[in-house]
């Protein structure tokens, strides 16, 4: 698209929004669906300026193939707006016990707490959402992982953390 200008230092697939008015169409979402089916990869468009912004508003597309480490932000919170399919917001106690998993489907709205352990699930073959959170992005400094990732290090253990969830949330 036109308007469009592809991050390529970003490690997804980014675009940032040219103009100085962010409006965000449903030609964009479309455009993410299209890239997506082509690309097969995740995707997302950002609405700030740059990385270094004090806010960040995303629209991001995930598939539920690809597996996103739990983590926590110290000093920031996330919110989610879904847009399209639908997901699984976990929330984790500190010892990587599961402290309470909300389905989000179009138009929820979920906020994860300051420095909580949380990760999401598509559950639809690909989610299309809008993150808010504040910013710089301060890339590895940015989030903080816990030791207990280690059981999603291979594929067994993340299909077993799927199927719980999914299990849990019907």
């Amino acid at each position: 698209m036109k308007n469009l200008i592809e991050d390529k230092k970003a490690k997804s697939k980014s675009f940032f929004l040219k103009d100085s008015y962010k409006f965000l169409s449903h030609k964009m979402i479309k455009f993410l669906e299209k890239n997506y089916i082509k690309t097969k990869k995740d995707l997302r468009i950002c609405l700030h300026k740059n990385s270094l912004d004090k806010h960040h508003d995303m629209v991001i597309l995930q598939q539920r193939k690809n597996f996103y480490l739990p983590h926590k932000h110290q000093k920031k919170g996330e919110t989610y707006h879904i847009i399209k399919g639908s997901m699984a917001s976990i929330l984790f106690k500190d010892n990587g016990k599961i402290k309470k998993i909300c389905k989000l489907v179009k138009h929820d709205i979920f906020r994860t707490p300051l420095n909580t352990y949380h990760t999401m699930i598509p559950l639809t073959k690909f989610v299309i959402y809008h993150e808010s959170k504040i910013g710089p992005f301060l890339k590895k400094n940015d989030s903080i992982f816990p030791k207990w990732n280690h059981k999603f290090r291979n594929k067994l253990g993340i299909n077993q953390f799927k199927k719980k969830v999914i299990k849990m949330i019907k």
